[in-house]
C-alpha cells in the first residue's frame, strides 16, 4: 500500500511538473506571438497613413489645371487640327473582309485628298 502512495504522489508530482512547463512554454509563445502581432499592427498603421498622405498627393499633382499647364509647357501641345481629325469609318481593323478593305482604302485616298484641300486653303 505504501508503494501505491508512492507512485501516486511522484505521479501527481510529474503531472504536475509537466503541466507547468507547458504552461510556461505557451506563456513564452504566446507573448512572442502578441508582440509579433503588435508589429504588424503598427506596420500596418503606417502603411495606412502612408496611404493618405499618397491619396493627397495624387489629387494635387492631377489636377487638371496643374496638368494642362505642364502639357503646354513641356509637351508643347496645341489645339487639335482638321486635318488630324479622320473618321472613324476610315480606320481598317483586321477582323473585316477584302471586299470592306478595298472600300476604306478607296475612302482613304478621298480622305488624304480631302486633308489635302483643307491645307491648300489655309
Amino acid at each position: 500500500m505504501d508503494s501505491i502512495k508512492t507512485a501516486m504522489v511522484v505521479l501527481w508530482f510529474t503531472l504536475t511538473l509537466v503541466v507547468a512547463l507547458s504552461s510556461s512554454v505557451l506563456k513564452n509563445r504566446v507573448q512572442v506571438l502578441e508582440r509579433r502581432l503588435a508589429t504588424i499592427n503598427s506596420n500596418i498603421q503606417k502603411d495606412i497613413a502612408d496611404i493618405h498622405v499618397l491619396k493627397a498627393e495624387w489629387s494635387h499633382f492631377n489636377t487638371p489645371d496643374r496638368l494642362r499647364k505642364l502639357a503646354y509647357e513641356q509637351l508643347s501641345l496645341e489645339n487639335a487640327k482638321p486635318e488630324q481629325i479622320i473618321n472613324y469609318s476610315a480606320l481598317q481593323f483586321n477582323y473585316e473582309n477584302d471586299r470592306n478593305t478595298s472600300a476604306i482604302r478607296k475612302d482613304n485616298k478621298n480622305l488624304t485628298t480631302l486633308v489635302k484641300a483643307e491645307v491648300k486653303k489655309k
